[in-house]
């Protein structure tokens, strides 16, 4: 039953990078964001007030997004609300090695039947999403990577490669600008993600790559986030 699906992912993929690729730059307006991933302009700007979806500069009253970020949003769209970020990191927990000590029995019991039911799609939107991030130019230092840059290619059953664009993780966004040789550029080599502390979880790893990873990625991503649902 995957395997059509994994297949309707990437057609659309596949459709939407088409559009994307209308645009010369990839910093993009909530018009042609809402236009690339068939949503309305009114849902591209609730993301963007909400944080859902990563803002790369504001000009006078415009905000514009880089094609990752907006990428990244549009598969994580989904109904129902967000988890706390409590209940996100037992879920992260429980889809890496099955365990998790963060929540009593019967709240573990509850969101280990939840799990159970959810997308990769839902899974992304209960997350949180991407979270902030910003796009830039400039050498990847030694940070860690994540994502499509740390999951293991071989185990999704994809060729291996290393792809032009860098994924890492920090603490401080402005601390990272502060210490590293970086640009701020929508069409950069460097995206990072900006979090409390570092996740290296298996879940962790997977959610990200479905994010960010190209339509190959992302599929097979999914498609093993969701065979270690409960």
């Amino acid at each position: 039953m995957r395997c059509p699906n994994r297949f309707v992912t990437y057609r659309h993929d596949i459709d939407r990078y088409l559009r994307l690729s209308e645009y010369i730059r990839m910093e993009l307006a909530v018009g042609q964001v809402a236009h690339a991933y068939d949503r309305s302009e009114r849902l591209v700007q609730l993301a963007l007030r909400s944080g859902a979806l990563a803002g790369h500069r504001t000009v006078g009253r415009v905000t514009t997004m880089d094609d990752i970020a907006a990428r990244a949003w549009s598969r994580s769209v989904a109904r129902g609300r967000p988890w706390t970020p409590v209940v996100r990191d037992a879920a992260l927990d429980l889809l890496s090695d099955g365990h998790t000590n963060r929540l009593a029995a019967s709240e573990r019991s509850r969101l280990k039947a939840r799990l159970s039911s959810l997308t990769a799609r839902d899974i992304a939107h209960a997350a949180g999403g991407l979270g902030t991030w910003s796009r830039y130019r400039g050498d990847a230092p030694a940070s860690t990577r994540i994502g499509p840059s740390a999951v293991d290619a071989a185990q999704l059953g994809i060729v291996p490669g290393e792809g032009w664009l860098t994924f890492v993780q920090t603490e401080d966004l402005d601390l990272y600008e502060l210490e590293h040789e970086v640009t701020l550029d929508a069409d950069g080599n460097l995206g990072v993600v900006e979090r409390p502390s570092i996740d290296d979880r298996p879940a962790r790893i997977l959610l990200d790559t479905y994010l960010l990873g190209d339509a190959r990625q992302s599929a097979a991503a999914a498609s093993a986030l969701e065979e270690r649902r409960p």
